[in-house]
């Protein structure tokens, strides 16, 4: 099994249908339609499919419609992070470059970093 061939979030096709309308391929160019699915992705919760046409034949409409409207709501909130982009008005623009990296082990997750479902002890 190869999990980006056989596994994939359903959000980024909806992202992706989105996208692909004219609203945002006449506006932006490839650099920001990547930002904008990044951006539009990291808000939504993902949803891992196999199979399109399994998951859509035992989805309701209302759900799919739901799963739309996030998608869609994603995207504009990421449209005014690439719209006011603060990153074209610089004038250095000097990478950051860490020599190592240093976690911390003791510090707590982040609500995003832990398992949805927690062990019972």
């Amino acid at each position: 099994m190869q999990i980006s061939v056989d596994v994939h979030n359903y959000m980024e096709t909806l992202v992706g249908q989105e996208l692909a309308k004219p609203e945002y391929t006449d506006n932006f160019d490839n650099e920001q339609l990547a930002d904008l699915a990044c951006l539009a992705l990291s808000q939504l919760r993902p949803v891992y499919i196999r199979y399109d046409i399994d998951f859509l034949s035992a989805l309701p409409e209302e759900r799919l419609v739901t799963l739309k409207e996030y998608a869609v709501t994603a995207i504009e909130a990421a449209k005014t992070m690439i719209v006011d982009d603060r990153r074209k008005n610089r004038k250095d623009d000097v990478p950051v470059v860490f020599s190592r990296q240093a976690f911390d082990d003791d510090v707590e997750l982040e609500w995003f970093e832990r398992p949805i479902l927690q062990k019972t002890k």
